[in-house]
């Protein structure tokens, strides 16, 4: 069997879990809102199917089936596009549920619109210009150079966008007494693993024989990376509504850092019901406020992580504010 068969055969596999998980989702989503006007729905969807049309695409030409022409790979290139440039976006949305500065994640997502697109707007025309039967060898030269330089330079976003959100779970969250979301950071450390060998093993397959059964591959990848993605949205729902694990003090936070010894700390989630998400517009991990001495009145339900003020210290309230959906495990990002 031809690697082609197999990395086809691979990817159908998955697309069923993926396809699978995307429903599951939706009629959470549909149950909550009545509604399937969600950003977030559409760049899943749209993610899964523009993969599904690529993969088949990629599969028949590698057969012979479809003939090589200039209507082909460009046709290629902009569904390898829509993949390029909405997986990021998913992972960018994920990382602007706990950003405090929301000015900051639309300047994020747009940055990398952006500079996808002219890297998209570069492939269009290294990449099919070196693909055609009147391709010079300097033209096929500077297409393998610049394939690996596209590879990496995906590689370097999609690890960027995880270390940053690891970042802001372990010192937005997890260092504030909320080690419940220790689960969290500890699965995405695994998963970025796992995404970034996908990126790897792209960037190695530039050297098999036939430099076009990469492009077989690169729906495997993608899947790979959208499932993981819909695993990390369950998984942050399920730890927002999970009960607080773990309880710090003000000298000895369950983080394990310590503070200051006269900065007692009084830490507090407050969650609230789907109304208050509806109304509010924003992620469920909306926002992460640090006040001194002040509180917050909420129509949700509190959930103290830890209250050990001494008597005559100064007590510093930590309050995380968590819009949580009605429905099944879920999320969506209204931003």
């Amino acid at each position: 069997m031809d690697l082609a068969s197999i990395y086809f055969g691979l990817f159908l596999g998955i697309f069923v879990f993926t396809l699978a998980k995307s429903l599951e989702q939706t009629r959470s989503i549909w149950r909550r809102t009545r509604s399937l006007a969600n950003i977030y729905l559409y760049m899943i969807w749209f993610e899964a199917w523009v993969n599904f049309i690529f993969a088949i695409i990629t599969f028949l030409f590698l057969n012979k089936i479809i003939p090589p022409s200039l209507e082909f790979f460009l046709a290629t290139v902009g569904l390898w596009s829509i993949q390029t440039q909405l997986l990021p976006q998913i992972i960018a949305n994920r990382v602007s549920l706990i950003m405090i500065n929301k000015r900051g994640a639309k300047r994020l997502k747009w940055s990398l619109v952006c500079i996808i697109g002219i890297i998209n707007i570069a492939v269009c025309y290294i990449w099919v210009t070196a693909q055609m039967p009147s391709a010079t060898p300097f033209q096929i030269a500077v297409n393998h150079v610049f394939e690996r330089a596209e590879k990496c330079f995906f590689l370097i976003v999609d690890l960027g966008l995880n270390i940053y959100f690891l970042y802001l779970v372990r010192f937005r969250l997890i260092a504030d007494g909320l080690s419940k979301y220790w689960r969290l950071f500890n699965f995405n450390v695994a998963m970025v693993v796992i995404s970034t060998s996908m990126d790897a093993m792209l960037l190695g397959f530039l050297s098999l024989p036939n430099p076009y059964l990469y492009v077989q591959f690169a729906p495997v990848a993608y899947i790979v990376k959208l499932y993981i993605e819909l695993m990390m949205a369950v998984l942050i729902s399920k730890v927002v509504k999970s009960g607080a694990s773990g309880r710090g003090d003000g000298r000895y936070g369950s983080s394990g850092h310590k503070s200051n010894p006269v900065n007692n700390t009084t830490s507090r989630v407050v969650v609230s019901g789907g109304d208050t998400f509806q109304r509010s517009g924003t992620s469920f991990l909306s926002k992460l406020r640090k006040e001194q001495g002040t509180r917050v009145s909420s129509t949700g339900s509190e959930i103290h992580l830890a209250t050990f003020a001494d008597p005559y210290s100064i007590t510093k309230t930590v309050e995380t504010t968590v819009m949580v959906d009605n429905g099944d495990d879920t999320y969506s990002d209204k931003s």
